[in-house]
């Protein structure tokens, strides 16, 4: 990719630098996308290169399972697959495009990249209360800039975690 994920967020402060945020290397990529059957290009691949493991205490792990510190490989998978199979009992088939959930608000808002199919990096939200579906308005970057702006009051700890760890 030509341009940094960070870089998207300098212009803000949000990032201070790069030194607390770390990704995935390619090869890591390679097996998250083998191991969770997802797609990796994009907006997500970018995301998850430079900030995947740990987005240096800006958003935290509230929003953002993916930074969760006691949640391994098998928390994950099934957090995925327990999506996965809500989406397909509310009959949401349409949006069960290889879909991978990068944010869950309040444990009932999920909001989650197909990362198969036409619009890759478009943010789409599941609402388990209500099993709707909706496209939102964002694509993953403004979406993460968005959670930066919700997350901006809370303080943070710098909380990483990682896709592959047994």
């Amino acid at each position: 990719m030509s341009t940094s994920f960070i870089n998207l967020f300098s212009e803000s402060g949000a990032f201070c630098s790069s030194v607390a945020c770390k990704g995935y290397a390619a090869s890591e990529l390679q097996m998250i996308g083998r191991l969770y059957n997802i797609n990796i290009d994009g907006q997500l691949e970018l995301f998850l290169s430079e900030v995947g493991r740990s987005d240096g205490g800006v958003m935290g792990d509230s929003s953002i399972p993916l930074y969760r510190p006691s949640w391994r490989v098998r928390q994950h998978l099934l957090f995925q697959i327990g999506f996965f199979n809500d989406m397909q009992e509310a009959g949401h088939f349409g949006y069960l495009n290889k879909p991978f959930v990068f944010a869950w608000i309040s444990e009932t808002q999920y909001y989650f990249v197909q990362t198969s199919g036409v619009v890759i990096d478009k943010v789409y939200h599941f609402d388990s209360n209500t099993d709707i579906v909706r496209e939102t308005e964002w694509d993953l970057i403004a979406f993460i800039k968005k959670i930066v702006d919700w997350e901006a009051k809370e303080p943070k700890v710098c909380a990483s975690s990682d896709l592959l760890k047994i």
